[in-house]
């Protein structure tokens, strides 16, 4: 199953069981534990990349990676999974991490708990702002998002519980701090809400 894990700048797990065997990690490479019980033993990682970003946040030295988790696989609350396999597959930009996080979230679009804010990050209810290097994701009827150059916006459109449409994209100087909308599949400038 694909997932997400983060690490140190060096590969490190910092969140594992503390053995230096166990917590370097190399691309391409399966690492195997005896058992998987999530929060306690196995490799960790999550269905929702976003949840990566509370333990490895953007703007630091934490690298995200997909990862393939195989073997015997728990899994929790919150999307957190544990298991006795775990390779990692590619290391994941912040537009890539942006798109996987869409991903999810029009996947499991019923999930309750789909709102995040945290330090360049913010996915919320109809208005989302990112700072520079950061990502802001809204989701609504008419939703709209705002960046400072090079962030990542992304808009999710919702009517009556259905996904209607998506968008992403990377902030250029044109609109930069500027609210923006996804209106029949093309971005546009917007008023604020």
């Amino acid at each position: 199953m694909i997932a997400f894990k983060g690490f140190s700048k060096d590969l490190k797990s910092v969140h594992g069981n503390g053995k230096a065997e166990d917590c370097c990690f190399v691309p391409g490479e399966t690492k195997t534990a005896q058992r998987s019980k999530t929060q306690r033993e196995g490799y960790h990682c999550t269905e929702n990349v976003f949840d990566c970003l509370r333990w490895h946040p953007l703007g630091g030295s934490s690298r995200i990676w997909k990862v393939e988790a195989s073997g015997d696989i728990d899994e929790g609350q919150d999307c957190q999974i544990s298991c006795t396999q775990i390779t990692l597959v590619k290391e994941l930009t912040i537009l890539e991490i942006a798109l996987e996080g869409m991903k999810f979230m029009i996947k499991h679009h019923r999930r309750e708990g789909w709102q995040q804010d945290g330090r360049l990050l913010s996915v919320k209810e109809d208005r989302a702002e990112a700072e520079a290097g950061g990502i802001a994701i809204a989701r609504g009827k008419d939703p709209r998002v705002k960046g400072q150059k090079d962030s990542i916006l992304g808009i999710i459109i919702e009517d009556e519980g259905e996904i209607r449409d998506a968008g992403i994209m990377k902030v250029k100087k044109e609109h930069e701090g500027k609210w923006m909308r996804l209106r029949d599949h093309e971005w546009e400038e917007a008023d604020e809400i």
